[in-house]
């Protein structure tokens, strides 16, 4: 009885903790693009496969000359998702360290696995976007927002979408939220040099 007790308990102890993990996203570093050779001459364009962003010394995610810093950063999840993870590590830190070219971009599509990114709404829908989400699963009007349906108060959208729970929090479109040094379609220049999440919530805030 005491066996079947504990395998019980170890089977719900894992499936919670699969569930956690379901909802956890981190930052990527987007791989560059390699051209091969495909059958019958055609070419093939290998997008290849998103790495782990590690943070320097100073705890910091760089952009730089040489190494993983010449690649992008890369978030993907759903806009409630995305949102915590800026909010939660809003004191984390962007610095680019390219002199040449010190601009910070951010850009925000939907996530299509291989498909080249283009950004398809300006940044500051996105707290529009993250706001409906939420807005499935608590009643209308929990959230003061301005003419533009943007959310008065960070603090306050945090303290909701912190309520939802992992299915809830994991639903509607995935979105991927790209960083970098080069500016493509549809991204928006956030800062200079250096950057927080912190900052970027607030350009998302403050964007017209």
């Amino acid at each position: 009885m005491k066996n079947k007790i504990s395998t019980a308990l170890l089977l719900a102890y894992a499936v919670t903790a699969g569930a956690a993990q379901a909802s956890d996203i981190t930052l990527w570093r987007e791989p560059a693009p390699v051209v091969k050779k495909g059958k019958f001459f055609s070419v093939i364009q290998d997008r290849g496969t998103l790495q782990k962003a590690i943070k320097n010394s100073n705890n910091e995610f760089i952009f730089s000359e040489k190494g993983a810093g010449v690649k992008p950063l890369v978030l993907i999840g759903a806009p409630v998702e995305v949102f915590e993870y800026l909010k939660e590590n809003e004191t984390r830190i962007i610095k680019n360290h390219l002199q040449e070219m010190p601009e910070i971009y951010m850009g925000i599509t939907k996530y299509l696995p291989r498909k080249r990114f283009n950004g398809l709404f300006p940044v500051q829908d996105f707290l529009v976007k993250t706001l409906d989400q939420a807005l499935k699963f608590v009643p209308a009007g929990t959230v003061l927002t301005d003419a533009a349906g943007v959310p008065a108060d960070l603090k306050e959208l945090y303290h909701i979408t912190n309520s939802l729970n992992v299915k809830e929090k994991s639903s509607g479109d995935i979105l991927y939220v790209k960083f970098s040094y080069l500016p493509e379609d549809g991204m928006q220049k956030i800062g200079t040099y250096t950057v927080s999440f912190g900052d970027i919530l607030q350009a998302m805030q403050s964007k017209k």
